[in-house]
């Protein structure tokens, strides 16, 4: 959901879940990092491969292309367009990459792609990781054996061509070692992205300082404050100055999360040290638009960014460009001036939900008591030890309680190998007014397809459907709104299905169910026929002009008759009766749904038709369903011998009833 509407910090699930709407029903705004009067950055792009075929140049793409062989004297162009019948996917034939020529080989070029990739992923003044490269739309670079993809914070990783099996048996082109591959965003292709724009009012020139990385490195569970700054001259004491004691060691701030400005009561004395501590998480709308004191989290990288806004004191932001895996930050801070401390959460969006609490103390004191707590939160529904299940699923119908504590079971098995389908429907309540769908999950009436119903986690996929420990996947058989969702899968193993509805919180105020249901896709082996005599003139069964026998239901390879029959001859049969398999009645040719006698199983998902009776390896026509369940069929031998009757089906351990079969020459 496979990609929430975040809940508050707060340990009772009631209010977090209530806040949380409050929030979701909001203006879905986001947490921007811009300066004033600035054109807002936009998000790392996610992986958009092509998918049609329009090669014409785009526009971002001619743009760009032009400014780099202006910008680097001396490079040029390997092209953008590549022809529709091309191998392989590629966004030269959506006109939205261009082969920038350069050569690793050359000093020159080296330099000119050294400078060009630390202009593009450089912070710019407001501390957005690799700017330009975001505002210029760029999806993934290629260079030098190395790929630098958005979606994946531009890291620098190993890259081999699909083409070659090892380094040395691929040409410098597939290495990428005579050009630069730069493939766009459809919006940076189509010159829609910020960069493109940059001569109109309101542009961010980017600053190009060395690179940082885009990863945060974890704290340690009670951060260090950040460093001593230059020191100032202590002030004299000023009247309403902030004191501690043996029983006031802390001062204590809620951050308004409403672009108001707190100011203190109390005065910090100028010069004099103290600690600000801030933690907690703030919702912005959007389940995945989340952030804390310093950082928000960016949805196309799954990670946190500092933002280059946060909480601000005295109108500085106070913890560099450091995102903290806790949400808990710390500095020393030493104000120039006597006065009240004045807190802000500068951002771009109206307001949010959510919890920042700021504490202000002296350097040594632990103040972590005192900072918001975390409810605890139920791991992701994980795989039990596999079992087996009565028989081989044809198509399962299961209920999953939304409150189960334990994984539901199919009482059948899926086998290692076949292919499925299965489809989720029908909607339950987590409490607090969030429903799922297992692949959408909704609050106050807004669906989403993928949310984390908890601030700490926003990639996180809760509410959804899990199976066997993995996330259901499917997709929406319209869009969230129909409360049903379809995927289609590989057993891996031969086993029960494990379904269960992943909420973190306690499911104790859950109700309703999901209605699971699995349904076959891969083929079922056809009956054979018997194997082929060579004609006698004598002995009885080549004569005989009844054969009369039951046909083995328990077994795929059915019964063969006795009666031998030469090529070219005709036979007529007539069976009768009914039997059971799988909790369906059958007789030769139709099942019974509950509802009546009918032709095939609607159930089922299979072309094949389970549990009709063949005859000799051939479905033959049996005629219409009747109430006597008795059928005929005539038709001329194609080969001398036996014939063999059986019936098509999975799994016959369960079979119970009657087919009776005479067959009449001629």
């Amino acid at each position: 959901m496979s990609s929430a509407p975040p809940r508050p910090l707060l340990p009772a699930r009631t209010l977090l879940r209530l806040r949380r709407l409050a929030g979701l029903v909001a203006a879905l705004v986001v947490l921007v990092p811009a300066a004033a009067n600035a054109v807002p950055i936009e998000d790392f792009s996610g992986y958009q491969p092509q998918t049609t075929c329009s090669p014409d140049p785009k526009p971002g793409t001619v743009a760009l292309s032009k400014w780099l062989m202006s910008k680097y004297p001396g490079s040029g162009s390997s092209g953008i367009s590549r022809a529709c019948g091309a191998s392989g996917v590629s966004e030269h034939k959506e006109g939205r990459a261009f082969d920038w020529r350069v050569s690793a080989t050359s000093a020159r070029d080296r330099g000119y792609v050294k400078d060009f990739f630390a202009t593009i992923f450089a912070p710019d003044k407001d501390g957005n990781q690799a700017a330009l490269a975001r505002r210029m739309g760029i999806m993934y670079l290629i260079w030098d054996d190395h790929i630098y993809a958005s979606y994946r914070g531009f890291e620098k990783r190993a890259y081999t061509h699909s083409g070659c099996r090892t380094k040395k048996s691929c040409s410098p082109t597939l290495r990428h070692r005579d050009h630069v591959h730069i493939s766009l965003s459809r919006a940076g292709g189509a010159g829609e992205t910020s960069w493109y724009h940059r001569n109109d009012a309101g542009w961010q020139s980017p600053v190009t300082p060395t690179p940082t990385p885009t990863t945060p490195t974890p704290p340690p569970s009670t951060p260090p404050p950040v460093g001593d700054p230059t020191p100032i001259p202590v002030g004299p004491p000023v009247e309403g100055e902030l004191r501690f004691t043996k029983k006031k060691q802390l001062a204590r701030v809620a951050v308004p999360l409403d672009k108001s400005t707190y100011t203190s009561k109390w005065k910090l004395r100028k010069g004099k040290q103290y600690k600000i501590t801030v933690a907690g998480l703030v919702g912005y709308g959007a389940p995945d638009q989340v952030g804390d004191a310093n950082c928000v989290w960016s949805p196309t990288t799954r990670s946190w960014l500092h933002s280059g806004n946060g909480v601000k004191v005295n109108g500085d932001l106070l913890f560099g460009r450091t995102c903290t895996g806790d949400h808990v930050y710390a500095t020393t801070y030493v104000p120039t001036k006597s006065k009240p401390m004045r807190v802000k959460l500068a951002s771009t969006t109206a307001a949010g939900t959510g919890r920042l609490v700021l504490t202000v103390s002296r350097k040594e004191t632990d103040v972590s008591a005192k900072l918001p707590t975390y409810p605890a939160l139920a791991a992701a529904p994980a795989v039990l030890p596999s079992s087996r299940g009565s028989l081989n699923t044809l198509a399962e119908t299961v209920q999953v309680p939304a409150d189960a504590t334990t994984p539901v079971l199919t009482t059948q098995e899926v086998e290692a190998g076949a292919r499925y389908r299965m489809t989720v429907s029908g909607v339950a309540d987590l409490g607090g007014g969030v429903q799922t769908d297992g692949q959408c999950i909704g609050v106050g009436g807004a669906w989403y397809q993928a949310a984390s119903l908890d601030l700490r986690s926003p990639g996180d996929d809760h509410g959804n459907l899990y199976v066997n420990g993995y996330p259901f996947g499917g997709d929406p058989t319209t869009d969230c709104a129909a409360h049903s969702h379809v995927m289609e899968f590989t057993a891996a193993e031969t086993r029960q299905l494990q379904l269960a509805v992943w909420d973190p919180f306690p499911v104790s105020d859950n109700s309703g169910a999901l209605t699971v249901t699995v349904q076959r896709l891969s083929s079922l082996a056809s009956p054979q026929k018997a194997r082929g005599e060579s004609p006698q003139s004598g002995g009885i069964y080549w004569s005989m002009p009844v054969d009369t026998f039951a046909v083995n239901l328990a077994s795929p390879e059915g019964t063969v008759s006795n009666m031998r029959l030469r090529k070219g001859e005709r036979v007529t049969l007539v069976v009768s009766g009914a039997f059971t398999s799988h909790g369906v009645t059958a007789d030769a040719t139709c099942v019974n749904t509950g509802a009546g006698w009918v032709p095939r199983d609607p159930g089922l998902a299979l072309e094949q038709d389970p549990l009709e009776l063949w005859v000799d390896g051939v479905a033959r026509p049996w005629g219409a369903c009747n109430d006597a369940h008795t059928y005929s069929t005539s038709y001329v031998v194609e080969k001398s011998g036996p014939i063999r009757l059986a019936v098509m089906d999975l799994d016959f351990r369960d079979n119970a009833g009657s087919l009776e079969v005479a067959l009449t020459r001629g």
